[in-house]
């Protein structure tokens, strides 16, 4: 299930926030040369002594435990040995490889002493300052976050000129592998997309926009956790230090397919794109395709004008009778402007949550080992019990019609009037034999 049910810990306050806010500075650690050198210890307030005279003080001669560490590493170093013909990323080592990308190789390792395992993140090298920057940034973003939804950055490790990122590893896979292998079911649908907008939420809430969400950027744990991930060209809110600098240059960032129209037109986006990416999953998990695609012949530039101008199908085109209430919500997130999108991950979830309530009670365990799929269908009603339904057809009470949706577009951009041809003496003629011929049939038939 992609909610943990773990307490939240971010600030309080309303879950919109004011485009752009500010990132909150207040878990940054504040050190300065006076609190550095002063001998006066630190008054945390409390009777301490009390709790303190509980734990039993080993004498002075007492070594220190060489807890988690081989007994034939010095007492006293948290850094155990390197052992010979194992290959290390600082005091990582490296089990074996996951992947490749843009951004270099992801290495799976272990953190020795605590035996736990960690995906590690290489930057490839190259003239690009910009792509340091990124990565980099990537660090810094994700250390300042901590949620059940997103994944977690453990350190940051430099090893010679190369840089890389320790991460919590997911063991499971990506949402774009899983939809490549099969159609995902309705409640696990739900399931995934509110594991997604819970994360992008409080990202948002923090000054974070992630700039590239995809299905590949997205995890299923084996346990059913929904986790985010890949925060390394997204750009801290804020505009200081590495974040503020390292989208300046005027590229686009990001995917074509899901990209938010305004991410096309310029680099300054918010929250509010990272959503809209967001509805584009959510589109193409529903109706089995995302509502805007261009062959390799047209390029990536048709698929990102199409985000700008041109307005997506409805969604019951492709899946006749789809629950109308479900289509609003999905049409909502795409809106071409972002003050008609949802203003945040929780409206956005807090709409497509009801509409689940109503589809598929019991959506939240649908991605919970084991969960039964088949009994999460509407309840039965006085007429009798409701048909299990594809997320394609609508949930409708027996004897009732379904209503349908009134859908209001974003207006195409006017395009520039194009020259009408003047006809020819040659068509001229043809149209007027057509016409006389035409005239002459239906004159002969009402004749007869």
């Amino acid at each position: 299930m992609a909610d943990s049910g773990q307490p939240d810990k971010s600030p309080s306050g309303p879950p919109v926030p004011k485009w752009a806010p500010e990132p909150d500075d207040n878990d940054a650690p504040k050190h300065s040369a006076e609190a550095a050198s002063s001998a006066t210890p630190p008054s945390f307030g409390g009777d301490y002594a009390a709790t303190m005279r509980l734990i039993p003080v080993p004498p002075p001669a007492t070594p220190p435990p060489a807890f988690g560490v081989p007994a034939a590493h010095a007492a006293g170093d948290p850094t155990p040995p390197h052992v010979p013909g194992e290959r290390y990323i600082g005091k990582y080592r490296l089990k074996g490889e996951l992947g490749r990308g843009g951004m270099g190789t992801v290495y799976l390792a272990e953190q020795p002493g605590l035996g736990r395992e960690v995906a590690i993140k290489e930057l490839i090298q190259s003239a690009d300052p910009v792509a340091l920057k990124r990565f980099l940034q990537e660090a810094q973003v994700m250390a300042r976050t901590s949620h059940p939804n997103l994944v977690q950055v453990h350190d940051m490790e430099l090893q010679g000129n190369i840089n890389y990122l320790v991460l919590e590893f997911i063991r499971g896979r990506s949402l774009r592998d899983w939809m490549n292998q099969s159609e995902i079911p309705p409640p696990q649908v739900f399931a995934v997309m509110h594991g997604v907008l819970q994360a992008l939420d409080y990202a948002h809430r923090h000054a974070i926009v992630h700039r590239d969400m995809k299905p590949e950027n997205v995890l299923i744990s084996d346990e059913g956790i929904v986790k985010v991930t890949d925060f390394g060209i997204a750009r801290l809110l804020d505009d200081t230090g590495v974040g503020g600098t390292a989208t300046k240059t005027g590229t686009t960032v990001g995917t074509p397919q899901y990209m938010s129209p305004e991410q096309v037109a310029s680099s300054k986006v918010d929250g509010r794109s990272d959503l809209y990416s967001a509805g584009i999953m959510f589109y193409e998990l529903v109706v089995g395709q995302p509502p805007f695609t261009a062959s390799d012949a047209d390029g990536p530039f048709t698929l990102m004008a199409k985000h700008v101008q041109a307005p997506p199908k409805p969604p019951s085109v492709f899946r006749p009778g789809l629950n109308p209430e479900l289509e609003q919500v999905i049409l909502k997130s795409l809106s071409k402007r972002p003050e008609d999108r949802f203003q945040s991950g929780h409206e956005f979830d807090d709409a497509m949550s009801r509409v689940a309530d109503q589809m598929c009670p019991g959506w939240q365990r649908a991605l919970e080992p084991g969960a039964d799929l088949a009994k999460m269908v509407p309840r039965a009603t006085p007429a009798g019990p409701m048909p299990a339904t594809p997320i394609g057809m609508a949930i409708a009470q027996p004897g009732m019609a379904v209503r349908h949706a009134h859908v209001v577009y974003n207006p195409t951009p006017p395009v520039k009037p194009v020259a009408k041809k003047s006809m020819g003496c040659v068509s001229m003629i043809g149209t007027t034999v057509l016409v006389a011929a035409a005239v002459g049939v239906l004159a002969g038939s009402l004749l007869h």
